[in-house]
């Protein structure tokens, strides 16, 4: 299953990104998952060190709001296949990332949260890419 059949396969109104409007909803829907799952997740450990918890935190935080830097340029662009894919690819991680949040123990957190930023970073790069499309 490719990335974007996956992400539909879990979010059944995903839109895609053909249009603007698909980008700002799919951005919004991506980023909700991850952060609803995280939320709980935050719940469910209880108790954290203050530097974990606001680390947390901010995590969450991203989760909630829109990179504007980095989804003005995604946002007009012309896409081409395989940018799409490399888009879908990163927000797949997001979604798989956001599934393994249920099981992540305390122990775990900081190298869990290590790549949780590695991912939204990665997906913050892919969305400014200047790469020309077809």
């Amino acid at each position: 299953m490719d990335a974007l059949a996956l992400l539909r396969s879990k979010i059944n109104t995903f839109p895609g990104y053909v249009t603007q409007d698909d980008r700002r909803l799919a951005d919004e829907l991506v980023r909700s998952y991850l952060g609803e799952a995280l939320a709980l997740a935050r719940t469910r450990l209880g108790e954290l060190p203050d530097a974990l918890e606001s680390r947390f935190g901010d995590i969450i935080l991203r989760a909630g709001f829109r990179n504007q830097i980095a989804f003005k340029a995604f946002e007009y662009a012309t896409l081409d296949g395989a940018r799409v894919a490399r888009v879908a690819a990163n927000d797949a991680r997001l979604l798989e990332l956001a599934e393994q949040a249920a099981a992540v123990s305390a122990t775990d957190l900081p190298a869990y949260l290590d790549t949780v930023v590695e991912a939204f970073d990665a997906r913050d790069r892919e969305m400014q890419s200047n790469e020309a499309a077809a």
